[in-house]
């Protein structure tokens, strides 16, 4: 079963382009349009912390709206 609301790299729908409030996210990993949540990785990786298996990732809440290219 697929969900059109959710966007994530790997799904097989093609390359998009994902806008927070209007504003572009260059590295976006997942997005749920229905939710208004997205994942992004910030432009400098960095590794976490205290989990060092992990790279630092940050949640954007907002009007999530996706073009296809």
């Amino acid at each position: 079963m697929r969900n059109d609301d959710f966007h994530c790299v790997g799904d097989g729908r093609g390359r998009r382009r994902v806008f927070v409030n209007g504003n572009e996210i260059k590295s976006c990993i997942w997005a749920d349009v229905k939710r208004g949540v997205a994942c992004i990785h910030p432009h400098l990786l960095r590794i976490h912390k205290r989990k060092r298996s992990e790279v630092y990732s940050r949640k954007l809440r907002g009007e999530i709206t996706i073009e296809f290219i």
